[in-house]
C-alpha cells in the first residue's frame, strides 16, 4: 500500500503560498486566493499544512519522554528537575492558529459547493481544537481567539486570558462542528487524514481531561472560576466515545498471536503499513526518504536518553490468570527476570525484551536476545514498543514502521473511565472495554466480565494511594499498560494530580542473583552481563561489564533468602513542584502583553 507523506508537499506548499511567523504578522500571498479556494484540490492541498501540528516521524515514538513516571532515563530536562523559569520558556507560538483562522475566513469560494467547503472547515476546526486542547493542558488559561486578526487590531492582539470554561465550551463546539461536517467516515489510506471520528476520539481525551482536571485539583487554584461541572463533562467523554464505538467503523485488532515478543498489540507498532482496523490517526515512516529512527534512539548507546521500564511498573501487570502479581516466590525468594516476564499480562514482552524476545541478527537469524546492558537500558526492562526485532534498523533513520497517533483502545479506555467517575459503569461497559481488553492480553481469568471488587494493595500503594475504588484503580492501571509510551502518562499524570509520581517513584529494575559473575538473565544459555564491583576489571566478561557507580547501583535484598540485588538507577534532581501542572507564560511574552497574568507559583 502506497503511504501518503504529507510533509514535503506541506512544506513547498506553504513556502509558494504565504509566511507568517506568529499573530502580529501580516500573511504575505504570494498566489491569488483564488487558487486555493475556489478548487476543492485548493481546498484539500491547504488542509494539509494543518497535519504540522500533529507529532511527526521525528517526535511521535518519543512523547513520553517527559516526565513519565514509569521510564527511566539518563538525562533530565529544566522542567523534570525544577528549574524551568519564566524566562527560560520559550513554547509561545501560535503560528498554527493564524493559519487556520486564514482558511475559515477565506474559505467563501463560489467554485466549490457548500458542502465541500463545510468539510474542510470542519477540518480546519478540528485542528483549531487540537491546538487548543494543547494549549489548555500546557498553560491553563489562554486567550481564545477564532477569527484573523490584523496588525492594527490592537485589542484583540493584547487579549487577556479566557478561563478554562471559554476554552473548553469552544474546543468542544469545534469538535461538535467538525463531527457534523467532516464528510469522511470511514477508515483512510493508511489513516494519515483525519476522518469525522477523530473529531469524536479528541472530544473524548478532551473533555475526560478537563473533567479529571476539575475534580482532583477541586480546592485549588488551578481551577479557581470554573463553573462547568465535571460530571458534565464526563458524560460528553463517554458520549463522544460511544459514537465511535457504536459506528463499528473500528475494533480491537486480534489478528496476530502471540511469540516471541510479537502479537496483535505489538503489531500495531511495527506494522509497515498502518493496523487501519485500530489505528484511526497515524504518522508514516519512510526507509528511502530517511523519515524513521525508532530503532535508533531506542537502541542507540549514542543517540537516546536509553528510555527503559522502571521495576515499579513492570510488577503492574496482572498474571494471565487474571491475578495480582507478586515479586516473590512460594518460598520467599524473588523472581529471576525469566520468572518475571512467564505467565504475565503478554502486553508486558511486547513492551519490553521479555524471556522469550527474539531478534534477526547480523546473519539474517532470529536469535533470543536479552536487554543490551551496556549502553542500552538503565534497569533491563528495554523497551521493544516501536522497535523492528532488526539489528539492521539500529545505526540511523531506518525505521519504516508506521506510528499510532490515535488509536481505538484509547477510546474504550476513555469510555470506561468516564462512566466509572459517574458512578454508573456497568458489567457489560466493563466486558466490552477493559475485559476485551485484558483479553487480547491473553489474560484468561480474573475480571474480565464483571466489575472488580478488589483492590491490589501494591498497585493502590505504589501509584494512586488516594484512590480506594477498585473500579477506578483498575482503570487506571489498564490505561497505564495499554497506552505505555502514546504521549498520554503526563497528561494523566496532570489531570489526576498525581505530578509528584515523578519525583518519588524509584528507577528500580531487574532481581540481580549475584555480583562479579556472568549473568544469563534470559536463560537462553549465554550470558548477557558482568555487574561489577571491581574498578580495574579486565576479565573475559569485560564486553558485557557494567561496573556500578553511586548512579548506577546494586541495592542488597534484605529479606531474600538467596541474598540478590535490586538493579537501581538513582537519576539526582528529579522534581515536582506544584506550579509544574502549568507551564509559565514565557516573560518575554507578558512584557509584550501585559494583559496576560502569569500562572501559579510562576
Amino acid at each position: 500500500m502506497r503511504k501518503i507523506l504529507y510533509q514535503p508537499m506541506i512544506m513547498v506548499f506553504s513556502i509558494a503560498i504565504w509566511t507568517s511567523c506568529d499573530l502580529t504578522e501580516e500573511q504575505r500571498a504570494t498566489a491569488g486566493r483564488s487558487m486555493i479556494f475556489d478548487t476543492e484540490s485548493g481546498l484539500e492541498a491547504y488542509s494539509y499544512s494543518f497535519y504540522n501540528e500533529l507529532p511527526d516521524y521525528n517526535t511521535a515514538f518519543k512523547l513520553d519522554a517527559t516526565a513519565a513516571d514509569y521510564a527511566a532515563k539518563n538525562q533530565l530536562g529544566t522542567y523534570e528537575s525544577g528549574s524551568y523559569t519564566t524566562n527560560t520558556a520559550t513554547t509561545w507560538d501560535w503560528t498554527a492558529l493564524r493559519n487556520i483562522n486564514y482558511f475559515i475566513k477565506y474559505n467563501t469560494g463560489e467554485g466549490v459547493s457548500e458542502k465541500t467547503r463545510n468539510n474542510y472547515n470542519g477540518i480546519a476546526r478540528f485542528f483549531r481544537a487540537y491546538f487548543y486542547f494543547d494549549k489548555l493542558v500546557t498553560y491553563g488559561e489562554v486567550p481564545w481567539i477564532d477569527e484573523l486578526i490584523e496588525s492594527n487590531d490592537t485589542e484583540k492582539l493584547y487579549s487577556k486570558r479566557d478561563t478554562r470554561d471559554v476554552i473548553i465550551s469552544n474546543i468542544i463546539e469545534d469538535l461538535n462542528y467538525a463531527f457534523e461536517n467532516i464528510s469522511e467516515s470511514g477508515t483512510t489510506g493508511n489513516s494519515n487524514v483525519i476522518n469525522k471520528w477523530c473529531a469524536a476520539f479528541l472530544k473524548s481525551r478532551a473533555c475526560l481531561f478537563e473533567a479529571s482536571w476539575r475534580k482532583y485539583h477541586k480546592g485549588t487554584d488551578l481551577v479557581e472560576g470554573c463553573e462547568i461541572p465535571s460530571e458534565e463533562l464526563f458524560s460528553q467523554a463517554a458520549e463522544a466515545a460511544q459514537y465511535v464505538i457504536n459506528s463499528q467503523v473500528y475494533n480491537l485488532y486480534n489478528g496476530t498471536g502471540y511469540e516471541n515478543g510479537r502479537g496483535a498489540y505489538r503489531e500495531l507498532f511495527i506494522s509497515d503499513n498502518t493496523v487501519t482496523e485500530e489505528v484511526m490517526l497515524a504518522c508514516s515512516t519512510d526507509k528511502a526518504l530517511q523519515l524513521g529512527e525508532q530503532n535508533w534512539w531506542y537502541n542507540s548507546s549514542t543517540y537516546g536518553p536509553h528510555l527503559c521500564m522502571t521495576r515499579a511498573f513492570a510488577k503492574s501487570y496482572l498474571n494471565l490468570d487474571g491475578s495480582f502479581y507478586n515479586e516473590k516466590n512460594s518460598d520467599g525468594t524473588y523472581k529471576t527476570f525469566a520468572e518475571e516476564t512467564t505467565g504475565r499480562d503478554m502486553r508486558l514482552n511486547q513492551t519490553i525484551r521479555g524471556y522469550d524476545y527474539t531478534c534477526r541478527d547480523a546473519n539474517g537469524e532470529y536469535v533470543p536476545t536479552a536487554a543490551n546492558f551496556t549502553g542500552h537500558t538503565l534497569t533491563g526492562y528495554q523497551f521493544t514498543k516501536y522497535v523492528m526485532d532488526d539489528v539492521s534498523y539500529d545505526d540511523g533513520r531506518n525505521n519504516d514502521n508506521d506510528i499510532p497517533i490515535f488509536r481505538y483502545a484509547e477510546i474504550l479506555l476513555n469510555y470506561a473511565e468516564a462512566k466509572a467517575e459517574l458512578g454508573i459503569i456497568s458489567d457489560e461497559d466493563w466486558a466490552k472495554t477493559i475485559g476485551a481488553l485484558r483479553q487480547r492480553a491473553g489474560i484468561t481469568g480474573g475480571d474480565l466480565n464483571k466489575l472488580p471488587t478488589k483492590v491490589d494493595p501494591y498497585f493502590q500503594n505504589t501509584f494512586f494511594k488516594e484512590i480506594s475504588d477498585p473500579i477506578i484503580l483498575e482503570i487506571r492501571r489498564e490505561r497505564g499498560i495499554e497506552l505505555c509510551l502514546e504521549g498520554v502518562r503526563l497528561l494523566d499524570l496532570k489531570r489526576w494530580a498525581c505530578g509528584k509520581l515523578w519525583e518519588e517513584l524509584p528507577w528500580d529494575g531487574i532481581y540481580i542473583p549475584a555480583l562479579n559473575t556472568p549473568l544469563d538473565i534470559n536463560e537462553d544459555g549465554i550470558f548477557d552481563v558482568y555487574f561489577n564491583t571491581v574498578s580495574d576489571y579486565s576479565g573475559e566478561y569485560a564486553s558485557i561489564m557494567v561496573t556500578l557507580s553511586d548512579i548506577q547501583t546494586a541495592k542488597k535484598i534484605v529479606d531474600d533468602p538467596k541474598g540478590g540485588y535490586i538493579y537501581s538507577y538513582n537519576m539526582p534532581s528529579r522534581k515536582w513542584n506544584e506550579n509544574m501542572y502549568l507551564y509559565p507564560i514565557p516573560q518575554a511574552v507578558i512584557n509584550i502583553n501585559p494583559n496576560l497574568s502569569q500562572n501559579p507559583g510562576w
